[in-house]
């Protein structure tokens, strides 16, 4: 088996025909679909089940008895346990390939390139409630050569375009189902064993919905989801003090916030954990933590991953 691919589930039945589609669209390449809905309550499984007895050959569905919890990364951990394939794609429900020769072209770049661990390619992200138009995830000026400096920055890549040796993320270690996000975590894994490469090329659709696990989420409550992934993150040896400026950074981040909401003591708590994190950045933020008034806030960028 060439290509193992992932598909997440969860009160998406709006959604999964399209991502099933997508999948089964792919040309060129041998690959099994595993898809595990994790007790979903609208009729997301009926779906699955329907594409499954359709498409016996290839498709693998996992339905367990009840919500496996730990953000969808539970279910994940399950479908890569039973994975076959040489190479690991990923895919939520709610987003969708645009691309049939997709996965042979991913395919085949690793094939060529050995001290390549995962490729992945821009994607067209889709306001569904039309409140922004249309925008590529990445961009043309995104450098093909993903480092794990980028990667502590932001997100730079979309979950529905990588594909991963599978060496690469398997198995799991026990520190990642305690993270808030299932798939950046996945990127320095990738990263620790190998290069990461961007192509360009728009191949799929990343939708953001209200239904979405973290939209609706207040700016204070994003910032602390951002501290929690760097407090438990593991990044490949070398890169630990990066690790530790971008911890205090969303330290900063929050006494900003805190500020701006006037609460002054929770904002001097969370300056001193940046200074206790990384000294040297903290040093540089008491000023506008320590201003009066709402203007502080206008130095901390988007938490958006």
């Amino acid at each position: 088996m060439k290509v193992s691919v992932l598909m997440t589930c969860f009160e998406h039945e709006r959604f999964v025909a399209q991502a099933l589609d997508g999948v089964l669209e792919q040309e060129g390449v041998d690959f099994e679909l595993l898809v595990g809905d994790d007790a979903s309550t609208d009729g997301s499984r009926a779906v699955i089940a329907e594409y499954a007895r359709s498409h016996p050959d290839r498709i693998r569905p996992f339905f367990p008895e009840r919500n496996l919890g730990q953000g969808g990364k539970a279910i994940f951990g399950s479908l890569i346990a039973r994975a076959r394939g040489e190479y690991l794609a990923m895919l939520d429900a709610d987003d969708y390939w645009t691309s049939p020769d997709k996965l042979i072209r991913q395919v085949a770049y690793l094939d060529a390139h050995p001290d390549c661990s995962m490729c992945f390619h821009d994607v067209l992200c889709t306001y569904e409630d039309g409140s922004r138009p249309d925008e590529r995830y990445n961009g043309a000026e995104q450098p093909r050569h993903v480092s794990v400096s980028a990667l502590l920055d932001r997100c730079v890549v979309a979950s529905c375009s990588p594909v991963f040796r599978q060496a690469a993320i398997k198995p799991l270690p026990a520190w990642y189902f305690e993270l808030p996000w299932g798939d950046w975590p996945l990127y320095f894994m990738a990263a620790g064993c190998g290069d990461l490469h961007y192509e360009p090329d728009l191949m799929g659709v990343y939708r953001i919905h209200a239904a979405g696990m973290y939209r609706g989420l207040s700016r204070l409550e994003a910032l602390g989801a951002r501290t929690a992934f760097y407090e438990g993150l593991r990044v490949p040896a070398g890169y630990e003090g990066e690790l530790r400026v971008k911890l205090a950074e969303s330290w900063v981040k929050r006494a900003l916030e805190h500020n701006r909401l006037g609460q002054r003591a929770q904002a001097l708590r969370c300056l001193a954990t940046a200074a206790r994190t990384s000294p040297p950045l903290a040093l540089r933020a008491p000023g506008a933590v320590l201003r009066r008034g709402r203007g502080a806030a206008e130095t901390s960028r988007s938490v958006q991953r």
